[in-house]
């Protein structure tokens, strides 16, 4: 990153950075602010947290125009949405479309949040439109509100024309249910349980996102039923 720092300065009057609300950690007061206190874990969100600090660093004590967008769960058309289950097996949204009974870790009450990904492209569109707000800042790119898990999943078989049926097990046991691939994408989440603000994005880059969590995984799901990878 530093490479390309070097090598560019001087030369662009913005540099935009990717992030992810994983900078966090886990949410300790919700809605999470982009000042909040950050405790990030695993690799991508101690990694993802360092970049964002090198270029904010860059910007305060060298002038790098950089302006950095934090999307949550990215989704839309041709999008595997994450689940109200918590990982990315569409057996979820297939259990809750027929009716049947979806096991959640806990008592689903964590929290995820998505973002449409023509939201994610309008926050850097308008980064760039707002430039002089939007360098040496960082800005939460997603849906104005976040999700319950249990919440997620009710909705979702109203979608589907179904009343859930839930059934809830502590984390250790519903564990043991899951491939390691669902339990570790499952475990990350509702350890992040990110729950984050855009007022900072509203404010100083005028982001206006158009889908809410619920119309971004459904507008995906549609989308995945009629190209035959959910079947209900």
């Amino acid at each position: 990153n530093q490479h390309l720092v070097d090598a560019l300065r001087g030369q662009v009057q913005q540099f935009l950075h990717c992030g992810t609300i994983w900078v966090h950690g886990p949410t300790v007061e919700a809605p999470t602010t982009e000042a909040a206190e950050r405790k990030p874990f695993g690799d991508y969100g101690i990694k993802k947290a360092q970049i964002e600090k090198d270029l904010l660093n860059e910007t305060r004590k060298n002038g790098f125009p950089a302006s950095i967008l934090h999307p949550g769960h990215i989704v839309g058309p041709g999008w595997t949405p994450l689940n109200p289950a918590g990982h990315f097996n569409n057996i979820a949204f297939e259990t809750l479309a027929k009716g049947e009974t979806l096991t959640l870790a806990n008592f689903g009450l964590e929290t995820v949040h998505h973002v449409h990904a023509d939201d994610v492209a309008q926050a850097f569109f308008k980064a760039m439109l707002n430039w002089s707000t939007a360098v040496g800042e960082s800005f939460h790119t997603v849906s104005p509100q976040a999700l319950s898990l249990r919440g997620y999943a009710e909705r979702m078989a109203l979608y589907f024309g179904q009343e859930a049926r839930l059934e809830f097990l502590p984390w250790e046991a519903f564990k043991t249910t899951l491939s390691e691939q669902e339990a570790q994408a499952v475990w990350d989440h509702i350890m992040h349980s990110p729950n984050c603000s855009i007022a900072k994005a509203q404010r100083l880059i005028n982001y206006q996102p158009r889908y809410s969590s619920l119309e971004a995984v459904q507008e995906a799901v549609t989308w995945l039923r009629a190209n035959g990878q959910i079947e209900a």
